[in-house]
């Protein structure tokens, strides 16, 4: 992660506005700020105060003269045809590239849920960027997007977990940890979970869209990370009766 990560300014309802102006444009050619007012019908200051977010993001080229890039430009074709199915995975395949977006979804994994005013604040406070009002907006916006994706769920002013994450984490807890667990204490080793305990959580897309999710401890040790790998390496060989280099 980045030691300062840019956070939108706007709320999630202008930063889509400013994507469609930029998405309006031609992938790799320069859009002028005059356009992007007249277009999104934002101010020169609140566009350019978002460019950041969307530099990073992967939504614009960088420089002087920006441009809309080939995912804003489908990202903008979909928000105009309100092709929601689309939106959210062109959004998905933004945010899990995101380190930053997914340690933070991460956070309500391990913390179980938050209210949405710690969450906000901890995104900010996170991302080290600045306490302005705007940041706040921009960490909001983020959230609109969590929930788009279904990575997280807002019930009553607490946020928690998303749909596709809960049915990830209930795959996970009928299928592979029962084993694991098995496993583990027929080698007489302790099982017992430390509320104190920190974990990180590595993630990969598959090709179906459905995210894998390996949540490991902090502490894990370079033979416990080879462990996994092996662990992998079995699946592979049991699934796809794959021949694998030892």
């Amino acid at each position: 992660m980045t030691d300062v990560y840019k956070l939108p300014t706007s709320s999630y309802e202008e930063l889509i506005k400013i994507i469609k102006a930029y998405g309006a444009g031609k992938v790799g050619v320069s859009v002028s700020l005059d356009d992007l007012v007249k277009s999104s019908g934002m101010s020169r200051t609140v566009i350019s105060k978002n460019n950041g977010f969307l530099v990073q993001a992967g939504l614009i080229t960088e420089g002087n003269k920006k441009s809309p890039t080939e995912i804003c430009k489908k990202l903008a074709n979909s928000y105009v045809m309100n092709l929601q199915d689309k939106t959210r995975l062109l959004w998905r395949e933004l945010i899990n590239q995101d380190e930053f977006i997914t340690s933070m979804i991460s956070v309500i994994g391990i913390k179980s849920k938050l209210s949405k005013a710690e969450f906000i604040n901890h995104i900010v406070y996170s991302a080290n960027c600045g306490h302005g009002p705007g940041y706040k907006a921009g960490a909001a916006a983020l959230i609109e997007i969590m929930k788009l994706i279904n990575s997280i769920n807002e019930i009553d002013g607490e946020i928690v977990l998303g749909d596709t994450m809960n049915q990830e984490t209930k795959a996970v807890d009928s299928e592979l940890m029962p084993k694991s667990i098995i496993s583990v204490e027929q080698e007489g080793a302790n099982t017992e979970v430390k509320p104190e305990m920190s974990f990180y959580i590595q993630q990969y897309t598959c090709e179906s869209g459905q995210i894998a999710k390996i949540i490991i401890p902090d502490n894990a040790t370079e033979d416990d990370l080879l462990g996994f790998r092996d662990m992998l390496n079995i699946a592979l060989k049991r699934k796809f009766k794959l021949k694998l280099e030892e």
